[in-house]
């Protein structure tokens, strides 16, 4: 159960932000500067966490 908590919790991360992110780079252009600050900290934490997705599911594969 702790194996599929982790990988669920990635992936409802992911699906959180991605919804923000969408959301965010609909409006991009409008955006000032300090907001396209906003727009690439939640750019490189949604990259981040796909990269951590990646690596839960390759490890984990490696077990099995």
């Amino acid at each position: 159960m702790g194996e599929d908590f982790n990988v669920k919790f990635y992936i409802y991360q992911i699906i959180g932000i991605g919804i923000i992110w969408t959301g965010m780079a609909i409006f991009f252009d409008k955006m000032d500067e300090m907001s396209k600050l906003i727009f690439y900290v939640v750019t490189s934490w949604l990259l981040f966490l796909i990269v951590l997705l990646g690596k839960k599911v390759v490890r984990d594969r490696r077990k099995d």
